[in-house]
């Protein structure tokens, strides 16, 4: 069998090392391997056999493969790789915000060849990390995300550049170390006989229920701050508002579904018992990120913050779903961090389109750019209404299966998000009634509407966010064709 997910790591590790060694034509470079990747997970898509389904109990994967990596006695660890519907979906949200963040920056003149290769590296982190099938694999993947962040951040950033980034480093780092005793705690006590997820998710059952609880609080604890959710979230609006635009697109769009992609396929899936031992927890936490995300965007001036609090309340209502326990709630979660991954790239964006125009991100000094700068109003207003939920846009399918999922699960308390969900559209609403409409206010004269490369990075992701609002079953029948079918409900 061809090694497709090999070749798709090696593009992008080779595109990368090209990118970092190609000088002024980095911009090119790093443009043809984005076109590589999206042709190979095109691929992917057209050819994806579905879900092999069980065997022995245990999940089985597309397109895997495995080879001998270190093998020391009781040390097993092997080059072992998948794919699901979930890491797919994942997969592909990746191949969009790489070339859409890519084509965004085609100006950018500080460092290109640095600049463009640590774009392509955080993707390589990310897209290792969705088809990892190995315990220390997919932890290498998981680390090597936070490098290239570090250096966005920390030298393309704003002012608080440092602060920002030393703060995220040492957040998700700790958060890692804790999730990485988990997971060597999971196979050694169950009796795993390799590091491999089949081999963890056959001996898992083994353990009781107080050990499974204990692992998976463990597992939560470093999925949970890179989410990020209540109260694992405060290094998130500092790196959001002094990380490059970029920089912000790939956190909120990727990194963060790297924490719910995790607790899905490390936790959920293999400690089922300590899962529902747990849920109160996990159902009191979403609970307030829900809230308190909404509540807290409602007070922000800065356009940047105001998304960024805005990713806390979209985190919340992920785990929300995921902490369900139903197939249509992991569902819901996918689907979320998928609408979520393109409408808060689209925001961030925007942000930083404001930036450039206007020099500033206060909602409060700027209003009426609508005839100065059509196209970036139209572009605001899409990722705002998307991200409140409007029907025929992304979100609305996926928060919709969510709130009837939490009505499945918990009743009446499906009131709690719906709720909020009139908070979320109230703050879009008055930051678009302020900056969009009304009399010209802190445009200045050399104000001009977008150039082609930021109105092609953002056409990008709200094409794709009319797409699959419309047509959201072209991503809900790769979701299905994964273990969630193993859950009650679908």
């Amino acid at each position: 069998m061809f090694p497709v997910l090999s070749t798709l790591l090696a593009t992008l590790l080779v595109g990368t090392v090209l990118t970092f060694l190609s000088g002024k034509y980095a911009r090119w470079t790093a443009l043809l391997v984005s076109f590589a990747f999206l042709a190979e997970v095109g691929y992917l898509l057209m050819y994806f056999p579905g879900w092999p389904g069980l065997a022995g109990g245990v999940p089985q994967f597309a397109d895997s493969e495995s080879y001998a990596w270190i093998h020391l006695g009781w040390l097993q660890v092997n080059y072992t790789v998948g794919i699901d519907g979930i890491s797919l979906v994942l997969i592909f949200l990746t191949a969009i915000l790489q070339i859409a963040t890519v084509v965004y920056s085609w100006e950018e003149q500080k460092k290109p060849a640095a600049w463009f290769g640590l774009l392509l590296l955080t993707c390589l982190g990310c897209v290792g990390v969705f088809v990892a099938l190995d315990v220390l694999l997919f932890f290498l993947f998981w680390e090597a995300v936070l490098v290239p962040m570090f250096f966005i951040i920390g030298y393309w950033g704003g002012p608080r550049r440092r602060y920002a980034a030393i703060k995220f480093f040492v957040y998700t780092h700790v958060a890692s170390i804790v999730m990485l005793v988990g997971l060597l705690a999971l196979v050694f006590y169950s009796g795993a006989t390799s590091f491999d997820y089949s081999s963890v998710f056959a001996a898992a059952p083994t353990l009781g229920v107080a050990t499974q609880a204990f692992l998976f609080l463990s597992l939560f604890f470093g999925f949970g701050v890179k989410f990020p959710v209540v109260p694992f979230h405060t290094w998130l609006p500092d790196a959001h508002v002094e990380a490059p635009t970029g920089g912000s697109v790939l956190l909120a769009g990727l990194l963060l579904k790297l924490g719910g992609y995790g607790l899905i396929r490390w936790a959920v899936f293999v400690l089922p018992l300590g899962f529902h031992e747990v849920q109160p927890i996990l159902f009191v936490i979403a609970f307030a990120s829900i809230a308190w995300g909404s509540i807290v965007s409602l007070a922000q001036r800065d356009l940047k913050r105001l998304v960024a609090f805005s990713s806390i309340n979209h985190m919340g209502i992920v785990l929300l779903a995921i902490a369900l326990g139903s197939s249509l709630g992991l569902l819901a979660a996918v689907l979320l961090m998928f609408a979520h991954g393109v409408v808060s790239a689209l925001l961030f964006m925007t942000a930083g389109s404001v930036h450039h125009t206007y020099g500033t991100r206060d909602i409060a000094s700027i209003g009426g750019i609508t005839p100065t700068t059509p196209t970036l109003s139209t572009m605001v207003m899409v990722g705002s209404l998307a991200s409140l939920g409007l029907p025929w846009l992304i979100s609305f399918p996926a928060e919709f299966t969510a709130l009837l999922a939490t009505w499945d699960g918990l009743a009446y308390w499906v009131l709690i998000p719906l709720g909020i969900l009139v908070v979320t559209a109230a703050f879009y609403i008055w930051m678009m009634q302020r900056m969009l409409f009304g009399p010209p206010k802190g445009v200045p004269p050399t104000a001009h509407d977008l150039p082609w490369y930021e109105t092609a990075g953002m056409g990008i992701l709200a094409g794709a966010a009319i797409l699959f609002g419309v047509l959201p079953f072209l991503l809900v029948n790769l979701i299905t064709n994964s273990p969630i079918r193993g859950f009650a409900g679908l």
